[in-house]
């Protein structure tokens, strides 16, 4: 029996004097299996627990939070809410408690500017 390749050339199978043959010729030409240490020197290296993460003491918030904390506290100092995204009115409508319980979140943890932070207190103070 023979296999037929694709340019209609006969190949003969494999006999077990080839596949003999083919493993021991695998076998002198097969690498020899070394330990690391013997081909380069290996340092050690002492692996230590790192040390603990402190946590803050404050929530963080990103740069859209607090993009949003200070739209908030400018529409409160203007006395109207209106959000605006890309150009367009949002179908979210904020209320001014909404607006002022956000504002002060963000005053408590301090992620308004300084001079917003005291126009912010001004307005609270009075109102």
């Amino acid at each position: 029996m023979s296999i037929i390749l694709p340019d209609n050339r006969p190949l003969a199978l494999p006999t077990r004097r080839g596949v003999l043959l083919g493993f021991g010729a695998s076998l002198l030409a097969a690498p020899a299996i070394v330990r690391a240490s013997s081909i380069m020197p290996v340092r050690r290296v002492l692996i230590t627990d790192p040390a603990p993460i402190a946590v803050p003491e404050r929530p963080q918030e990103g740069f859209v939070r607090r993009l949003w904390f200070d739209a908030c506290a400018s529409g409160l100092l203007q006395g109207r809410i209106t959000v605006v995204r890309n150009g367009h009115m949002l179908g979210h409508v904020v209320t001014f408690s909404d607006a002022e319980r956000t504002v002060r979140y963000a005053l408590k943890h301090g992620f308004l500017s300084r001079q917003r932070t005291e126009e912010i207190r001004r307005l609270f103070a009075d109102g």
